[in-house]
């Protein structure tokens, strides 16, 4: 077993003695053992609905698939690796299947509108990244130590992950406390860690050694004494991870990202059709299956693309204020840049109702941002309506669409791991006429 010191960053715990230090980790126990009732429940019912799974679709989605040329066709996927996609084209000209080279298509993506029934899947708000970079949206977790018993929505199930969880987040945090969050996962650990939420909202990291988790909480290793730490008193999990030599050509030899309607961004280097569920296969033990009809997009070649509506959202606000006092606020909260379901029936396309920001980190590898705006169809009213990208407190591209202008094609150079911010401005005093979409935005190597 490893031994770890732990660190509590809590400001009251630095220079205190050994017996004030034991007795601030057990106020650090008592604070976090808070009883996780919501979670009982959710547990109780989690487990029972994996007997009485929903029911999926018995055909494959329709798929648009484009390709590094901008040429686009129909089809059901079949299965699709590394070296080619094999499909059957829709509508059918026969039953025979087609095969395309991997290396030539960009994105395969849902066309029409997503089944109803995700909207129970897409509750789930939990987050759990893999070393390899797949992120997983989570209803329950159990396990001890290395094996985690992991639960999707509607009761899919995967065991046995081993050493491959990273890091486990369990609320959605505010802009503040997301960069504290943020801070936290690029520090080199020595240990495991638990991220608490102090009163007040602030983020505080405890080190130690997560042992189980069970029943809504997680039995904590603290200077070699055990804590169980309610859930709900907590922002996420931070694991330990011994860092690797690299094997072959590289630890990772992921082809493809899988988006499911529910949440998950999956890294994979295949993927095949078997009845109703698509087997994923990829840098973990075991194959991983969803159903089939939770499949939103495949992006082909890591190396060529990401889309932005697939990033974290940094921040997202309104920058023009009407003078309505506290009403402000409230109209804050609707008039921010959102992402909106576009033609495909997924949230593809990034909505400003009028003057906004909207800020994300670049991943690492992507130099380049394009992107179409338009005007929104919804509005007769006019007016210039001024672009702007910064890359961190840099001015990289300013561009005005006109009056007497529908939209313009964006196209400009970024610096990759940097927080880059999409603004949209207006001369107008009302903001008439500046209310655009942001489509088929794309970070590009």
């Amino acid at each position: 077993m490893h031994i770890f010191t732990p660190r509590i960053t809590n400001q009251s715990a630095y220079g205190l003695g050994s017996s004030e230090k034991k007795s601030v980790v057990r106020r650090f126990a008592a604070s976090l053992s808070w009883p996780s009732r919501w979670f009982m429940l959710v547990a109780n019912v989690g487990f029972a609905a994996v007997a009485s799974t929903v029911a999926i679709a018995q055909t494959s989605p329709v798929l648009r698939m484009t390709d590094i040329h901008g040429q686009t066709w129909n089809g059901s996927l079949e299965s699709i690796d590394q070296d080619q996609v094999v499909y059957l084209p829709s509508p059918a000209a026969s039953a025979e299947p087609t095969s395309l080279k991997t290396s030539e298509l960009m994105r395969l993506e849902r066309s029409g509108k997503s089944p109803a029934s995700i909207a129970d899947a897409a509750s789930a708000n939990w987050k759990a990244r893999l070393s390899d970079g797949t992120v997983l949206s989570l209803q329950q977790i159990e396990g001890k130590e290395k094996r985690w018993m992991i639960r999707l929505a509607d009761g899919v199930v995967r065991t046995e992950f081993d050493g491959e969880l990273k890091t486990l987040k369990f609320k959605k945090l505010d802009p503040k406390a997301q960069q504290t969050w943020e801070a936290f996962e690029r520090e080199e650990l020595k240990s495991d860690a638990l991220i608490v939420v102090r009163p007040g909202g602030a983020l505080d990291r405890v080190d130690g050694l997560v042992k189980e988790i069970k029943d809504g909480k997680i039995q904590f290793d603290v200077d070699g004494q055990i804590v169980d730490a309610s859930i709900d008193r907590l922002a996420g999990v931070l694991w330990y991870r011994k860092p690797q030599e690299p094997k072959g050509q590289g630890a990772s030899t992921a082809s493809f990202v899988v988006q499911l309607l529910e949440g998950s961004s999956i890294l994979a280097d295949r993927a095949k059709v078997v009845g109703t569920e698509l087997e994923l296969g990829g840098q973990w033990t075991n194959a991983l299956r969803v159903p089939l009809d939770w499949l939103q997009s495949i992006d082909c070649g890591l190396d060529k693309i990401a889309w932005l509506s697939s990033l974290d959202i940094l921040d997202a606000r309104p920058t023009g204020r009407g003078g309505f006092g506290e009403f402000d606020a409230i109209l804050a909260k609707t008039t921010k840049p959102r992402w909106i379901r576009g033609e495909l029936g997924i949230n593809e396309d990034l909505l400003f109702p009028g003057p906004g920001e909207y800020q994300f980190r670049a991943p690492a590898g992507m130099t380049k941002l394009q992107a179409r705006i338009e005007r929104s169809e919804d509005s007769e009213s006019r007016s210039a309506i001024q672009i702007e990208v910064w890359v961190d407190d840099q001015v990289a591209l300013r561009k005005e669409i006109g009056a007497d202008e529908q939209g313009l094609d964006l196209e400009v150079g970024i610096a990759q791991e940097k927080k880059i911010k999409l603004v949209l401005g207006s001369k107008s005093p009302l903001h008439l006429g500046t209310r655009a979409l942001v489509k088929q935005a794309k970070l590009l190597k």
